[in-house]
């Protein structure tokens, strides 16, 4: 049985798992862009750049965490995701979008839990 996670544990990986995120942001950005332009180079690069902040950040967490328990947490990058989409983008979620996350919520906690 692994150790009880605890929420400054969680809080890290979830930071780690936002940086992921902010480089899918760096790319839809980039998208809005024609090709090669430097706004599209710029965004490009900043997605590259959060990426590899979040490579080193995991690296780090998977050397101190339970491999189980820092890849279920990582399933908030659908959360965080959708959380973007709405705040950055103005993109709509949906009631469906909202129960897949309840869902995935579920999974964690019972990954997270210590009782099996």
């Amino acid at each position: 049985m692994g150790k009880k996670i605890s929420i400054k544990q969680i809080a890290l990986i979830q930071a780690a798992v936002i940086v992921y995120t902010f480089g899918s942001i760096s790319l839809k950005l980039a998208s809005n862009h024609d090709f090669m332009t430097l706004p599209f180079l710029f965004f490009l690069f900043l997605s590259v750049f959060f990426l590899g902040v979040y490579a080193i950040f995991w690296q780090q967490i998977i050397k101190r965490f339970d491999l189980s328990l820092a890849y279920a947490n990582r399933a908030f990058a659908i959360f965080w995701s959708m959380l973007w989409a709405a705040v950055i983008f103005g993109e709509r979620v949906t009631i469906k979008n909202i129960i897949g996350v309840v869902i995935i919520f579920a999974g964690i906690m019972v990954v997270n839990s210590d009782e099996y």
